[in-house]
């Protein structure tokens, strides 16, 4: 992927991504509200069923996944749904490269929820947990438009 830069009429440079001709995003067809629903110039993205996670790249589908999480979904998979959200992280674990895409604010994730009755702690250490025995890394993003910028990033 490569950046071009152009002078726009007022004189500010204007970047465009360029990808290569067969670069894809894929997006799992169980992904509720998923990124990219505007089309970036250049980029192919569909919709197509992964074994894990929820963001991968056509080709790579064994070896690169994003597991996207909104802040009540994240903390739902770290109390309810813990057991499933663990084989889920573990089976990530075994990919070359992995990350945990977090849709909110490290602050606000890590701060006392009215919807949810997990302690802060709790989510603090369990996020703590998951970089230190697994592969895979965590990235807070907000908003969208940062969030699919930096899934194109990865």
């Amino acid at each position: 992927m490569r950046i071009t830069n152009r002078q726009t009429r007022v004189g500010h440079p204007k970047f465009e991504w360029s990808f290569p001709c067969d670069f894809c995003i894929i997006i799992d067809t169980r992904e509720n509200d998923a990124l990219f629903k505007r089309p970036v110039k250049g980029l192919k993205v569909v919709r197509d069923k992964l074994d894990t996670g929820d963001y991968s790249i056509r080709g790579f589908e064994n070896s690169i996944t994003i597991e996207r999480k909104s802040v009540s979904d994240l903390y739902m998979s770290l109390g309810r749904e813990r057991d499933n959200f663990v084989r889920r992280i573990e089976r990530m674990g075994r990919m070359e490269r992995t990350y945990l895409l977090i849709e909110g604010i490290e602050d606000d994730v890590l701060s006392f929820q009215p919807f949810s009755q997990l302690h802060p702690n709790v989510v603090r250490s369990s996020l703590a947990s998951i970089e230190v025995k697994t592969s895979v890394k965590i990235h807070f993003g907000f908003p969208r438009k940062d969030a699919e910028r930096w899934v194109i990033d990865v």
